[in-house]
């Protein structure tokens, strides 16, 4: 186990307190107004899959999450994303698909299938795809109420919809952000 020294300790704390405040300076009406964008862009998705005739809103709300949240929107983090989501929903809809067409052949090569994903998940191989937001993915999409549902095929355009407005939200987000700190420095 590596040991940090007590300056190292210091800067990590500086590091953390910085971080903190920089939340905390966020007044309570900027506070609102960001409350307010993140009601308009929840309500703008939710009217975009009415229109388009997706039911299952939330899988586009499962990739935000994980993209949110764990790759902090990160636009270079975005194909790692995709990419992983439709492993993991390939993957569930194998489990779903295979055994009806093949019986008892077809459960076992689609559970192999998820058995190669998870060996390469610890080998680190592939993570371009084979990511824990394939393994995200694959687990939500095998909750036995969706796996008896009409099929995960309708999850695909879905997933589609949800990673092409949050990622348009994300770059106009990111750009507008980069744009008012250029202003700011000069």
């Amino acid at each position: 186990m590596k040991s940090t020294t007590p300056a190292a300790q210091a800067e990590a704390a500086a590091g953390a307190i910085e971080d903190g405040a920089r939340a905390a300076t966020l007044t309570p009406a900027v506070g609102l107004l960001t409350l307010v964008s993140v009601m308009a862009a929840i309500a703008i998705f939710i009217a975009l899959n009415y229109a388009l005739g997706i039911a299952d809103n939330w899988v586009g709300f499962l990739f935000l999450t994980y993209w949110g949240s764990v790759e902090q929107m990160k636009l270079e983090q975005l194909p790692k994303c995709i990419l992983g989501a439709l492993v993991g929903l390939l993957a569930a809809y194998g489990l779903q698909a295979l055994p009806p067409l093949m019986g008892p052949a077809g459960l076992a090569l689609a559970l192999g299938v998820i058995l190669v994903l998870v060996y390469c998940l610890i080998m680190g191989w592939w993570p371009i795809a084979v990511n824990t937001c394939a393994m995200l993915f694959l687990t939500v999409t095998t909750i036995p109420m969706l796996q008896a549902g009409p099929g995960l095929l309708k999850l695909f355009p879905a997933l589609g919809t949800g990673v092409a407005y949050f990622a348009v939200l994300a770059w106009i987000v990111h750009a507008f952000t980069k744009r008012a700190a250029s202003r700011r420095a000069t």
